[in-house]
C-alpha cells in the first residue's frame, strides 16, 4: 500500500488557509475603517498605502538579499 506523505497534503492546506486569514483579515479592517468618521476616504488611504507598501517592501527585501 502506499502511504500518503503528510506534507503533500499540509502545504496546500496551510498556504489556503493562510489566503483565507490574510483577506479574511483585511476584509474586517476595510469594514471598520468604513464605519469610521473618514468613511471611504479612511478605506482608500489604507488601500493605497497597500497598493504602494507592498511592492516597495517586496523590492527593499529583494535587494536585502541580493547584497548577502
Amino acid at each position: 500500500m502506499n502511504r500518503i506523505n503528510t506534507s503533500a497534503l499540509l502545504f496546500p492546506f496551510l498556504a489556503v488557509a493562510t489566503i483565507v486569514v490574510y483577506g479574511g483579515g483585511l476584509g474586517v479592517i476595510f469594514m471598520l475603517l468604513n464605519e469610521t468618521e473618514a468613511h471611504e476616504w479612511a478605506v482608500i488611504a489604507l488601500g493605497m498605502a497597500l497598493a504602494a507598501g507592498v511592492p516597495a517592501a517586496a523590492a527593499l527585501g529583494q535587494r536585502m538579499v541580493e547584497k548577502s
